[in-house]
């Protein structure tokens, strides 16, 4: 049985990379969720609460990366078909993200910490972030971090030319036309 998930062997080390990293941040959401309803600790519902947007928007990620790498396998996967997928999957993003936050403010408990003079940290509606809450905010981040990173590479880094996406490593010299077009002739004559 084929593993699911997997770019082809000429696919660009960065593509290859940006994918990666968005698959585990899913993997991470998952492991950060089962923490999350398992262990006991104070605000458990809070702590949930920061893993709902992350839970939505694992969910359209993982089936867009699936269906790039699907293309990509067959070798269908045209730039403009590439850039449409993280078009799909930053909107998606954007829209699981609100409903994550929705179902975060509704099923938030009422409980506050007591802020203690000169105590300091993060504090949202008050209650103070420890740690573990702390890392999933950070998981938070870089989701949307790695989320961008897949619109400006798909914009940005993969060539001009239509037809196949660059998946050999042929990306763009950007802003570098007129300075790199003999580069090869000089380096043969060398």
């Amino acid at each position: 049985m084929r593993f699911p998930f997997g770019l082809p062997r000429d696919a660009s080390p960065r593509l290859k990379v940006i994918q990666g990293c968005q698959l585990s941040i899913t993997a991470l959401t998952i492991l950060a969720t089962l923490f999350a309803a398992v262990i006991p600790h104070k605000h458990k519902r809070f702590t949930l609460g920061l893993l709902y947007p992350l839970i939505f928007v694992s969910f359209s990620t993982t089936f867009l990366v699936r269906r790039e790498q699907r293309r990509a396998r067959e070798g269908t996967l045209s730039k403009q078909r590439y850039v449409k997928y993280q078009l799909y999957k930053l909107f998606a993003a954007f829209g699981l993200a609100f409903v994550g936050f929705v179902a975060d403010i509704i099923t938030s408990d009422a409980q506050c910490d007591t802020k203690r003079p000169g105590e300091t940290g993060l504090w949202l509606r008050c209650i103070k972030v420890n740690t573990w809450q702390g890392l999933i905010l950070w998981l938070n981040f870089f989701n949307w971090v790695f989320i961008w990173a897949g619109v400006f590479y798909s914009c940005c880094m993969t060539g001009n030319r239509q037809g196949a996406i660059a998946l050999n490593g042929e990306e763009a010299n950007i802003g570098l036309e007129g300075e790199t077009a003999n580069d090869e002739a000089v380096a043969t004559n060398l």
